[in-house]
């Protein structure tokens, strides 16, 4: 048996915004940059024959809905639309369904803690698909979307392995389970770690195996590794599987399970990943990588105040003097957001998306206007001409300012050409 790997590009979000340009882009939108919704779109082995059951969970934070007062509670609805296409475009299925949230009060409808979770399978016959999401909020009718491949797999192999879902809860008393998926496979590590769900198909002789843990990070370096012994008869085995404490930087990974079988009948191995992330509490989800984040804060703060964040050598103690920083100026420090902290990388992560040319779009004129004064109130877009090179000029009403960059080179490297670094100019 030949060694297989599926690495499954899990979750995938693409949040459309209804606005196209940067001028009609608000400082609520910019906060909201975070996803609309996360989904993980996960296979399993079906009972009939010839198909493949596809599991999609659908998690959309409770910030991201509008909530309305009804009597003494908050309440939110929207739908979600999702349709699996073949490799012509095919639609093949479709599941529209609604949700309705009830909630008793209004500090549950804005916490950043609060969420719904809902989930539909699908039956296909294994192969390749798009499948392709919608979620709409019901009263203000903001809208989103997002597309990902769709591998379904056959299950054919003597043993093999479902994907894996992450699991933010797991707790069994009296043989009940309790579990709750973590569908934005944002890993947390506390004391006692965290688990997974995945199940073990097995139509083998063989009983015993080993299924291999290991965690690479973004350089492919395994930072956790190890492995557990099974008995594993039945033809399906649902298991969950504890992942002890580690100590992890902020970032992307690579989890991995790996199934050997222990006895003499099977070789080869089968494989499955997922790509994961590590946030620490309280920083923005667009942040993967903390010396990056704090190289970003040069519009906010000055040269020697990053140098000194970037020379802390221990990883904790330096989250720990970044969330310092952005705690002084917390403009609402007794609530667990911090609106000043969000909208700045929200308007980094904008920037990122629009203003990237051969370098970051943080490190671009456009991107350092953007960041530092916010969403201009009027853009004059001029194209190129035989006699003069593109240029925007951007106006901020407020400030009595205008911005005029210009493409020089005709590859959207646009340019300021009205610098201005006196005092004023610091992150508005």
């Amino acid at each position: 048996m030949k060694t297989k790997i599926f690495l499954i590009a899990i979750l995938t979000f693409a949040v459309q915004s209804v606005y196209s340009q940067v001028e009609n882009l608000n400082s609520v939108g910019v906060r909201t940059l975070i996803p609309f919704f996360y989904f993980n779109a996960l296979n399993f082995k079906s009972d009939e024959p010839g198909f493949t059951r596809v599991d999609l969970y659908i998690q959309v934070p409770y910030t991201q809905l509008s909530f309305v007062k009804e009597g003494n509670y908050f309440v939110a609805m929207y739908e979600v639309t999702a349709g699996v296409y073949d490799s012509t475009d095919r639609l093949v299925t479709e599941k529209i369904w609604s949700e309705k949230i009830i909630l008793g009060s209004y500090s549950e409808s804005v916490s950043r803690n609060g969420s719904n979770i809902s989930s539909r399978s699908f039956r296909l016959v294994p192969g390749f698909y798009r499948l392709r999401l919608s979620v709409q909020d019901k009263e203000s009718k903001k809208n989103a979307t997002a597309t990902t491949d769709l591998n379904v797999r056959a299950f054919h192999e003597p043993f093999a392995l479902s994907d894996i879902l992450l699991v933010t809860k797991y707790s069994e008393i009296d043989s009940k389970k309790e579990v709750i998926p973590n569908i934005t496979n944002n890993i947390i590590f506390s004391e006692d770690g965290f688990y997974l769900f995945f199940e073990f198909y097995n139509h083998s002789l063989d009983t015993n195996f080993s299924l291999n843990c290991k965690i690479t990070n973004a350089k492919g370096k395994s930072v956790l590794e190890f492995n557990t012994p099974y008995k594993l008869s039945a033809s399906r085995t649902p298991i969950f599987l504890k992942v002890g404490k580690n100590e992890f930087s902020i970032g992307e990974y690579v989890l991995t399970i790996t199934a050997r079988s222990l006895d003499s009948i099977v070789k080869g191995s089968y494989s499955v990943s997922k790509r994961v992330f590590s946030r620490w509490v309280g920083v923005p989800r667009s942040i993967v990588d903390l010396n990056k984040a704090i190289e970003q804060m040069i519009y906010i703060t000055n040269r020697d105040r990053i140098n000194e964040l970037l020379k802390i050598g221990d990883e904790q103690t330096k989250y720990e003097k970044f969330m310092e920083f952005w705690k002084s100026k917390d403009p609402t420090p007794n609530t667990e957001e911090n609106e000043l902290m969000d909208e700045y990388y929200g308007r980094v992560e904008y920037a990122n998306q629009h203003f990237s040319t051969y370098q970051e779009g943080w490190k671009t004129d456009m991107g350092m206007v953007f960041i530092i004064l916010g969403p201009p109130n009027n853009v004059e877009r001029r194209p190129f001409n035989y006699d003069r090179p593109a240029y925007e000029i951007w106006e901020y009403y407020t400030l009595n300012r205008s911005f005029i960059f210009v493409d020089y080179t005709g590859f959207g490297d646009y340019r300021l050409i009205n610098r201005d670094f006196s005092e004023w100019f610091k992150y508005k």
